[in-house]
């Protein structure tokens, strides 16, 4: 215990690290949206940080199509990190039993993270941040919990972008049958879930925005420049955004991250492939939310 404390106080003291966190959920556009960033002067994108240890266990490969230990990015951060194989089991279970969605009312009411699962944290965002030249590591995990965790970490300064999508694409993109696919059923009741503490944590805490994939998509230009001013403080007069974008080195992420390049696209399928009863009935089912965030019947 002693030495734990040691840790705490000897953290404070070092430079925090920079975490830009996607939160919010799933199919909502923030592969797109981290992809995007990636590209601007001061921020790097790892994908969805909260898969790592599980990665690194079961030896899955980055976006680039290596194994993590092999990739000309991660295998240095991997170098850095220097875990060993019970280590890297106690990270992975530490998180699935901190992190996930159960866990986000008890965190909110003072529930504390663990040593282990803050040792996991600094261990990870620091071999990161030894192998980047970007002050700011975004983090795309999109869990509520983990984000409210990460913020209880001293040696981090965490920040939000919740990230909001009308919830008739969500279910559209859910529907195809890739990549963990849901029922339109169970799609709201997990957007019902995700977005009523993402919209908690945005209230609670000044350092979170709110973004509409929709709005972004729109105007990247104009939306990143507000990311940097409001969020990284810096008055970034001088963004410039391409049309297509190469792909990092991301954990996790969705299909896209096959892709050696992307482009801003919209993407308004649901439009055509959901009927339009169906279409009403399901902004009826998550009414709050679509005037809330302004959506159109």
């Amino acid at each position: 215990m002693y030495t734990i404390n040691l840790q705490y106080i000897k953290s404070a003291f070092l430079k925090k690290k920079n975490i830009l966190y996607l939160l919010g959920s799933g199919r909502s556009g923030t592969t797109l949206l981290a992809t995007i960033l990636n590209s601007t002067n001061d921020i790097t994108t790892s994908g969805e940080v909260h898969q790592f240890y599980t990665y690194l266990q079961n030896k899955s490969t980055c976006s680039c199509g290596d194994v993590v230990c092999e990739c000309d990015f991660w295998s240095d951060v991997i170098t850095d990190l220097n875990v060993s194989e019970d280590e890297i089991h106690t990270f992975q279970k530490k998180q699935n039993n901190e992190e996930g969605h159960r866990y986000i009312l008890s965190i909110l009411l003072g529930r504390k993270a663990s040593a282990d699962y803050i040792a996991s944290q600094e261990r990870l965002f620091t071999a990161i941040s030894n192998h980047t030249n970007k002050n700011w590591i975004l983090d795309s995990s999109k869990y509520i919990g983990r984000f409210l965790l990460l913020n209880q970490i001293p040696s981090l300064k965490v920040k939000g972008i919740y990230v909001v999508r009308d919830v008739r694409g969500v279910i559209n993109s859910f529907n195809k049958q890739v990549q963990t696919p849901k029922k339109p059923i169970n799609t709201i009741f997990y957007y019902l879930l995700t977005n009523f503490f993402g919209q908690l944590v945005c209230w609670i805490h000044k350092d979170v925005i709110k973004l509409k994939y929709e709005d972004f998509i729109d105007n990247p230009h104009d939306h990143t420049q507000y990311i940097y001013s409001k969020l990284l403080d810096q008055n970034n007069d001088d963004v410039t955004l391409n049309d297509v974008f190469e792909m990092p080195h991301i954990i996790g992420g969705n299909r896209l991250k096959s892709s050696k390049t992307i482009k801003i696209k919209k993407d308004t399928a649901w439009k055509t492939t959901i009927s339009r009863p169906k279409q009403i009935l399901y902004y009826l089912l998550c009414l709050p939310f679509m005037l809330l965030n302004r959506y159109k019947l």
